[in-house]
C-alpha cells in the first residue's frame, strides 16, 4: 500500500500543477473584473482596492446580459436537440447498416471524417452566403441578423465529428440486443428508440452537452452574421464594452466571468454523465 501511494505522488503533483495552470487564469480574471482600466494597467497582479459587486449589476444592465442569455439559451437548446436527432440516425446508418450497404457506409464515414477536419474559419463566407440564400426563401427567419440563421452552420459544423463519436458507441452495443428486439417484433424505428437509445443515453447526454456548449461559446460565425444587438448571443456581449479607440477591460472581464459561470455550474452538476459518456465513446480527455 505504501509503495502504491509513493508511486502516485508524482501523478498527484502533476495533477495539482495542471489544475493550478487551468484555475489561475480564471481566478486572475475574477480579480481583474473588480478593477477599472487605471488599476488594471498600473497594478494588474495585486488585489483590487475593493470588491464592489454593484459593478456586476451595472455590467449586466449595460450589456443587456439577460436578453443575450435568453438568445443563447434558446439557440443552444434547439440546435442541440435537432443536431442530436440527426446525428443519431446518421450514426445508426453507418454503424448498423454497413453489412447491407458496405461501400456507401464506408463512403459516408470517410466523408464525415474529412468534414470534421475542415477549419471553421475557412467556412465563414460560405456560411454567410448560405444565410443570405436561406433568408430569401424563409422570409428572413433563417437569414442574416436572425439567431435562427445560425442553426444551419452550427448543425452542419457539429454533426460530422459527433457522428464519428456516436458510431464508436453504437458499435459497442452487442448485436444480440438488436437481434432480440427484432425477434420481439421491433421495426426499424422501434429498434432505434426502444433498444439503441436507452443503451446510449450516457453518450447522447455527453454529446448534447458538447453541442450545447459549442453553440453557447461560438463567436466567429455569430460575429459575421449578427449585426443587430437585439439578436446578439452571449459571447458577443463583450462588444458592448469596446469602441474604435478604447475598451473597458474591467467590464469585459466581468462579462467573461458571467459567460463562464453557467458553464462551470453545468459541468459540476453533470460531470458524472460527461465522464461516463466519454468513457463509452472512447474519448480521451
Amino acid at each position: 500500500m505504501n509503495v502504491m501511494r509513493r508511486s502516485q505522488i508524482p501523478l498527484i503533483i502533476v495533477g495539482i500543477i495542471a489544475s493550478l495552470i487551468m484555475i489561475l487564469p480564471f481566478f486572475w480574471g475574477v480579480l481583474l473584473s473588480f478593477k477599472n482600466n487605471s488599476e488594471i494597467f498600473s497594478n494588474p497582479l495585486v488585489l483590487p482596492s475593493k470588491f464592489d459587486f454593484s459593478l456586476y449589476a451595472d455590467t449586466f444592465n449595460k450589456a443587456h446580459i439577460g436578453r443575450l442569455f435568453m438568445n443563447s439559451l434558446m439557440l443552444s437548446i434547439v440546435t442541440s436537440v435537432i443536431e442530436i436527432g440527426l446525428l443519431f440516425f446518421s450514426s445508426f446508418a453507418i454503424a448498423r447498416l454497413n453489412h447491407k450497404y458496405n461501400r456507401m457506409s464506408d463512403l459516408a464515414y470517410y466523408m464525415f471524417l474529412s468534414a470534421s477536419a475542415i477549419p471553421v474559419l475557412t467556412l465563414l463566407m460560405p456560411y454567410y452566403n448560405l444565410a443570405l440564400f436561406m433568408g430569401k426563401i424563409s422570409g428572413g427567419l433563417l437569414g442574416v441578423d436572425s439567431i435562427w440563421g445560425l442553426m444551419l452552420p452550427y448543425i452542419a459544423g457539429g454533426i460530422p465529428f459527433m457522428t464519428l463519436m456516436l458510431v464508436g458507441g453504437m458499435k459497442s452495443v452487442p448485436l444480440e440486443m438488436e437481434e432480440a428486439g427484432i425477434i420481439d417484433g421491433c421495426g426499424l424505428f422501434r429498434l432505434i428508440f426502444n433498444v439503441e437509445a436507452p443503451l446510449l443515453t450516457p453518450i447522447l447526454v455527453t454529446l448534447f452537452i458538447f453541442s450545447f456548449l459549442g453553440v453557447w461559446n461560438e463567436f466567429p460565425i455569430a460575429s459575421i452574421q449578427l449585426h443587430n444587438k437585439n439578436f446578439f448571443t452571449i459571447p458577443l456581449a463583450l462588444a458592448f464594452f469596446k469602441d474604435q479607440f478604447s475598451a473597458d477591460y474591467g467590464a469585459m472581464m466581468r462579462g467573461v466571468v458571467m459567460i463562464l459561470l453557467p458553464q462551470a455550474v453545468f459541468f459540476v452538476i453533470l460531470q458524472k454523465k460527461i465522464i461516463e459518456g466519454m468513457a463509452t465513446t472512447g474519448i480521451k480527455g
